[in-house]
């Protein structure tokens, strides 16, 4: 994509702490990225490719059996627990590795295990424990709440600055360093749980204050809400998000449990985590009632009656663990040594650290600076810090962009912006409600009325009486570059700014070890201001709708699309209506090698292959430029070679479809069109009974292979009035290629722009449809049907137009001959009459 928003290159150096050829290195071993710019590191960081190699090879040249019956498996397994303690700058007499599913596992195992109290019969002197949470923690941390409960434990919540406040109070520290005796008799155990970074925006909360807790810093928070204060504390780390950039140096400070992913540092492999236990806390870990395989020493079957092994790690991890995958974690920790220099304090995770802490800095100073033509602020950022300290800010920029008039930019809206520049970042709450409700300035109430009125987490309800309901992160891993940074701030500029970005100039800056010194923690400077020379946008005032009840409506164009995703049929005069929508509209679907259907969103060239259906010879023929044409049957029954196809599953908006696969042929004619290799084409099998979604009881149609609707319904005069509306000087589009932007099966022509809006029914001719709602719009709406190009517009402009609610044209579903005759044909040219009610079909 070109134009005046990215005509100028930037004057940067890839990083401000890993130099050029180093820094190269790096981002070589990560080319099937291709012109993908991901920044979504707090989500899952990616593998190296040469990580994959190493593995591979590895499996190839050994034999690794199950490490219960093979002890050489065993050893090496042993060996690389070492080699995790070692990361985090401790050994096995100090702590153990419990392998896990991942960090939710390990959270739910140690609150599941967990002696809240020693006394386990109740009585009126005896006491429950405590279980303390931060209320910005995530989603799986709020949920260990329910098993504590379960367990009796009082269920205690601390807000952010409630629990910064009582961490950084002055304490006695010849307090602190009293050993905290196991409880007696009718004491209790708290156990606080708290991240050592928020995933919500890289926040660092303390972990340097852990004796300071134990020492009771936070027992008059305890007493208000009259629990008992006297108890023992422990602490849960929740360090999942910290450990992906930063060092934990458990020399330094030592948590109780530390739980963490492995797939957060290194991308590979997924389904393992770990919890860190002090060896000095593990015998609170008591509670566990479910032993499995390879968990106990004896066991009777006949009687109730079992015993557990010694070592806490083998009582704890039931059934055979994960021995490929924790094996793998040896080659982990090697690649990663190879690949990053030990610039920082002579530590990898150091070197890490500030190169992606420099890279979400210039981005948040940016965002800080960042400014509509008119002088207002283009965006909002929802950080706890000012990027001034690495010691309490990770590589996480969360953010809400604003329009020129002060309104909220929806993150769904961005979300298809980004997708359209190939750009991954998150949007939403991010698991973490507690972080997302403080930013957001939402009440419970609030918060519980928006649920009422449908609002879900993972929905595309993005804003709500204009304000927002989640926000969009950016977040950094040691693969990414200050080309990232311009990448996804020139993407910001030309679809939501409309100003010009000056080049950034960026230095390589040289530190060693007086990184350490206080000054150079709190004395990092600003980034320069980039805004100049701001083009001044005028948009035109909204014009007045004439309300012309009388004009003629006709149904000028109808289409149906046979392969989801690809190029229009144009239909000339009549077409049949099927139980589905129109008769071989969105039948055929390609999926790629894994099953999963192919879109226009991941191949723009999709929607050049044109396929045209003949009803006489009973076939489908696609073109494609430069290609021989080529030809498949409507029914399967027509053709010998494809009487006994395979049936295949796939997956369409959620659903599984079934379907049959129409050859190898058709197949390598599309994977080399498309430039993919092993895709396939698949029908739809007759027999597949999917179903349109609905909120609310009713009817639910039968669909294709469509998204949500079986028709879709374009007006012309709204095409034109957004056409009108659009601006930017580089879209080209006449009226007719903005139709086909938005792939309508039945396109109509009146004088009355957004009037199809207010419909409740319509009759085309002899048949009659019921309005399902307005179409949600994504990034493909940006992509040239013809050419496959990629533009910001009209997407931009739609949202502009309707307060960032991307809705374009309305979906129909088909009720039936308006007369009550069997005539299912719809014709070209059909008068349109809108029905507003039930009692009025004048319109």
């Amino acid at each position: 994509m070109s134009g005046s928003y990215e005509d100028q290159p930037e004057m940067n150096t890839l990083s401000q702490v890993i130099d050029p050829e180093r820094m190269t290195k790096i981002t070589s071993n990560f080319t099937r990225l291709r012109d993908k710019c991901y920044l979504e590191n707090a989500g899952a960081t990616l593998y190296p490719q040469c990580l994959l190699s190493v593995i591979h090879q590895d499996l190839m040249d050994n034999v690794y059996m199950n490490p219960h019956s093979d002890k050489y498996t065993k050893d090496c397994i042993e060996q690389i627990r070492s080699d995790i303690l070692k990361h985090f700058n401790t050994d096995p007499s100090n702590y153990s590795v419990i392998f896990t599913a991942g960090t939710t596992s390990a959270l739910k195992l140690v609150v599941e295990s967990f002696q809240f109290s020693v006394d386990e019969v109740e009585d009126e002197e005896s006491t429950s424990g405590s279980f303390v949470y931060l209320r910005d923690n995530h989603t799986s941390v709020l949920g260990l709440r329910e098993i504590a409960a379960e367990r009796n434990a009082d269920i205690i919540h601390i807000s952010h600055e409630d629990f910064l406040q009582a961490l950084n109070t002055n304490y006695d520290k010849s307090k602190a360093q009293r050993k905290v005796k196991f409880p007696t008799k009718n004491d209790a155990n708290t156990l606080l749980a708290y991240p050592a970074q928020s995933n919500f925006n890289g926040y660092k909360y303390p972990i340097d204050r852990i004796e300071h807790i134990k020492n009771g810093c936070l027992n008059s928070h305890l007493k208000k809400q009259l629990c008992k204060i006297n108890n023992s504390w422990y602490v849960l780390l929740d360090a999942a998000s910290f450990v992906s950039n930063s060092k934990l140096d458990l020399s330094e400070t030592q948590p109780d449990f530390v739980c963490l992913s492995f797939y957060k540092i290194f991308g590979y492999p997924s389904g393992l985590g770990a919890i860190l236990v002090k060896n000095s806390s593990g015998d609170a870990l008591c509670q566990k009632k479910y032993f499995g395989g390879g968990t106990v020493d004896f066991v009777l079957s006949t009687e109730d009656v079992h015993v557990k092994r010694k070592e806490l790690y083998e009582r704890m991890e039931d059934g055979t663990i994960p021995f490929l995958a924790v094996i793998a974690l040896k080659h982990c920790f090697d690649t990663m040594h190879r690949l990053i220099p030990k610039i920082i304090n002579n530590h990898m995770m150091d070197t890490i650290s500030y190169h992606t802490f420099y890279l979400a800095r210039d981005l948040f100073n940016q965002l800080q600076d960042l400014k509509h033509a008119n002088g207002s602020k283009a965006a909002v950022t929802y950080m706890d810090s000012d990027f001034s300290n690495i010691k309490t800010q990770g590589a996480i920029v969360t953010f809400n962009l604003l329009r020129a008039d002060g309104s909220y930019i929806g993150f769904v809206e961005f979300q298809h912006m980004a997708d359209l520049f190939n750009i991954s970042v998150r949007t939403g709450c991010f698991c973490n409600s507690g972080s997302c409700q403080r930013h957001l300035a939402a009440t419970n109430k609030e918060l519980k009325d928006i649920h009422k009125s449908g609002h879900v987490c993972g929905d595309e309800i993005d804003l709500i009486d204009g304000k927002p309901t989640g926000a969009i992160r950016a977040s950094f891993g040691y693969f990414n570059t200050f080309e990232d940074v311009d990448k996804l701030l020139n993407m910001i500029c030309k679809c939501f700014v409309k100003t010009k970005r000056k080049p950034r100039k960026r230095i390589l800056t040289q530190i060693i070890d007086s990184l350490k010194s206080t000054k150079l923690y709190n004395g990092l400077t600003n980034a320069q201001k980039i805004l100049s020379e701001a083009q001044e946008f005028i948009m035109p005032e909204a014009e007045d709708i004439s309300q012309n009840m009388d004009s003629a409506i006709v149904l000028k164009e109808a289409a149906i699309f046979p392969i989801k995703s690809c190029g229009a049929f144009k239909i000339r005069s009549t077409w049949k209506i099927g139980p589905k929508g129109f008769e071989y509209d969105r039948d055929w679907m390609i999926i790629k090698d894994n099953g999963v259907c192919l879109t226009q969103k991941q191949n723009t060239r999709m929607c050049m292959i044109k396929p045209k259906i003949d009803l006489h010879k009973r076939k489908m023929t696609l073109y494609f430029e430069g290609r021989h044409p080529i030809s498949v049957p409507l029914d399967f029954g027509s053709d010998s070679k494809l009487k006994n196809s395979s049936l295949c599953r796939s997956k369409v908006c959620t659903d599984t479809i079934q379907g049959y696969d129409c050859g190898d042929e058709v197949a390598d004619w599309i994977s080399e069109a498309l430039e993919i290799s092993y895709l396939r084409l698949i029908k739809q099998s007759s027999d597949d009974n999917r179903t349109q979604k609905k909120k609310h009881d009713g009817e639910k149609k039968l669909l294709s292979l469509s998204n949500q609707a079986q028709f879709l319904l374009i007006n012309k005069a709204t095409v034109r009035w957004l056409r009108e509306k659009i601006l930017d000087p580089l879209f080209t589009d006449d009226e007719d290629s903005l139709t086909d932007r938005f792939r309508g099966n039945l396109i109509i022509e009146m004088d009355e722009e957004l009037a199809e809006r207010d419909w409740h029914r319509v009759i085309i001719g002899n048949q009659e449809f019921k309005v399902e709602g307005l179409c949600p719009r994504c990034q493909m709406v940006c992509i040239d049907q013809q050419t496959g190009e990629k533009t910001v517009e009209p997407l931009r402009t739609i949202s502009e137009q309707f307060a960032g609610k991307l809705r374009f044209g309305i979906y129909l579903s088909y009720v039936g001959p308006a007369d009550g005759s069997k005539d299912r044909l719809l014709k070209i040219y059909s008068s349109v009459k809108p029905i507003i009610n039930d009692d009025d079909i004048s319109r």
